[in-house]
């Protein structure tokens, strides 16, 4: 049997290269002191033997853990008929976005917001990973509070109501509330729900506030019973238009959290042998471009998750770098892609 070619190191590339082992680690590291070709023949040895770089031993170098934690609901993996579809696009954009440097993600499930701050407390006084990110962001969320009170870096998708400063990518969720319900009026629709998230989350208020002010801008003052908060289960969109379409005066405009609530609405819809398209309508924030195959096909929202997370990846490796997180937030609009008149028709 042969045995196995011994694995390179500093000293290999040192021998093949002729720089000092000193330079050699300096290149590694992405020292400034290091010239551009000095440091590009350095990586090309490296590559040409297959050098890596142990993290173990630069863990124990820096005191850095180069461990990225990510909290996960474990809601997502479970009782869910989309089984957690958005955060594996949000963990591939974050993987995506730490390609290429030393920083690898450490996943972490958390079941509720107490189990939540648990393991962030835990993450943070064990030294477990050196940086955050997660979702889910809460009106005024502890989460936040305790992390800059730390100083632990960290970075939100979402940011809170509280008005303190930090790193975030958020998504206009009044804007795209607001475009959403003021379509369906201007399509002749006055009964209009809003399928909302659990209404303690800051991007469900957003959407609250999106959806009221369409009305005003029409004169009126929507009914309160009409918004429904839940989970994101295609089971609480069919719940929800079961319940709305039986009463007195029924909806006929439906706004949705995303596909999955959407996909619930049609099929409630369709139990109560409502026709989509012209006694009721229906939009969705769209998650995965499932709503292209709906039918009918629907109108939606498009939130580009996975773009977005590599900004989330992006925004922690420059705070880690020395950046001040209060810069770092990037806020966009959701692109509307119209495949229904969304009009109701007499």
């Amino acid at each position: 049997m042969v045995p196995a070619a011994p694995r390179p190191t500093i000293k290999t590339l040192s021998e093949m290269t002729g720089y000092s082992i000193a330079t050699i680690s300096k290149a590694l590291r992405n020292s400034p002191v290091v010239t551009e070709q000095t440091r590009a023949a350095i990586s090309e040895a490296a590559e040409r033997v297959g050098y890596q770089v142990s993290l173990r031993g630069r863990s124990l170098r820096t005191g850095k853990s180069y461990q990225i934690a990510v909290l996960m609901p474990l809601s997502v993996a479970k009782s869910h008929e989309w089984n957690g579809v958005e955060h594996a696009e949000i963990l591939a954009g974050i993987a995506e976005g730490l390609e290429g440097s030393a920083y690898r993600i450490s996943v972490q499930l958390v079941r509720d917001t107490e189990d939540s701050m648990a393991v962030v407390r835990n993450i943070v006084e064990a030294h477990l990973a050196d940086g955050l990110i997660f979702s889910g962001i809460l009106h005024d969320d502890p989460r936040i509070a305790f992390l800059l009170e730390r100083g632990f870096p960290f970075v939100t998708l979402g940011r809170s109501h509280s008005g303190r400063a930090h790193a975030f990518v958020d998504i206009d969720s009044d804007w795209a509330a607001h475009a959403a319900t003021r379509r369906l009026l201007e399509g002749g629709h006055r009964r209009i729900a809003l399928v909302n998230p659990d209404p303690s989350l800051a991007y469900a208020l957003d959407r609250i506030a999106g959806y009221r002010r369409a009305h005003a801008e029409f004169g009126l003052d929507p009914d309160p019973a009409l918004i429904v908060g839940g989970d994101l289960t295609t089971r609480h969109g069919k719940t929800a238009a079961l319940s709305l379409r039986a009463l007195p005066d029924p909806v006929t405009g439906f706004v949705c959290v995303n596909e999955s609530t959407a996909l619930g609405v049609l099929s409630g819809l369709h139990e109560t042998g409502v026709r989509v398209g012209t006694e009721a309508s229906v939009i969705a924030y769209d998650d995965i471009n499932a709503s292209a195959y709906f039918c009918p096909p629907l109108t939606t929202f498009l939130l580009p998750l996975e773009t977005l997370s590599r900004v989330l990846a992006a925004f922690m490796l420059r705070i880690l770098q020395g950046e001040d997180p209060a810069t770092l937030t990037h806020f966009v609009r959701p692109e509307a892609i119209v495949r229904q008149a969304d009009r109701l028709l007499p």
